[in-house]
């Protein structure tokens, strides 16, 4: 099996994981992966997520050229956020974003991610900011992948919903789902209109820490995989 048909296959589970728990916005949100080649596998346009499979996912080059023969075309606003953020950021080969319902409402809020559950903890220090400005058109790619910045992976784009990044396919929807779980955990928190227990930022710090010595991303992919065989 290609090296491409491997990732096309990952990628279209991913997008049945985020259908799966309800985290897609019927054609809206996307997602894709860097090809070891440096070209680049995308959600295809007007495709709902649980309908993705490795045949009609699109390949481009950098600069956004359809290569795949299969039809399909890519929504704009996710070439220019994607393209651009692969072209700033040598490090990251995979990213997701997604307009899940407790993602807009925790963007909309002027207090942003506020850590208070041990899951966000995954993200302390790792999460960038990125004031809302339309649609991303024309150079609104460019200006979230400078927003993201040279060290974080994660961001909160303000009234509009999240982006992850990692190294790989089975990081990037690994650390999804414990961003989509932190966050819905926390809306439903702060809603709660009781007194918060704050955690300390040494401890937010340690937590952080230690999180980032667990690697069990392809153990989890697994997972995924077994939940999302109703889709292939």
């Amino acid at each position: 099996m290609s090296t491409e048909k491997v990732f096309r296959k990952k990628l279209a589970i991913c997008h049945h994981v985020i259908h799966h728990y309800g985290w897609d916005d019927l054609l809206a949100t996307h997602i894709s992966a860097r090809l070891p080649n440096g070209n680049i596998i995308i959600t295809p346009h007007n495709v709902s997520f649980d309908k993705v499979t490795e045949k009609n996912i699109v390949t481009v080059t950098p600069d956004g050229e359809i290569l795949s023969d299969n039809g399909h075309k890519v929504m704009p606003q996710a070439a220019n956020i994607h393209l651009e953020t692969y072209k700033a950021r040598g490090d990251i080969n995979a990213i997701i974003h997604t307009h899940s319902k407790y993602a807009v409402i925790l963007s909309s809020l002027e207090c942003g991610m506020q850590f208070t559950n041990q899951q966000s903890l995954r993200f302390y220090d790792d999460i960038s900011y990125h004031h809302y400005d339309g649609l991303a058109l024309d150079n609104e790619g460019k200006a979230i992948a400078n927003s993201l910045g040279e060290k974080n992976s994660m961001m909160i784009l303000d009234n509009h919903g999240i982006i992850t990044t990692a190294e790989s396919i089975e990081k990037a929807i690994y650390k999804h789902y414990y961003f989509e779980q932190s966050i819905e955990i926390e809306v439903k928190t702060l809603s709660s209109g009781q007194k918060i227990k704050p955690i300390p930022k040494d401890v937010c710090k340690k937590t952080s820490e230690q999180f980032a010595k667990i690697n069990t991303c392809h153990i989890e992919f697994e997972v995924f995989k077994r939940i999302t065989k109703k889709y292939r």
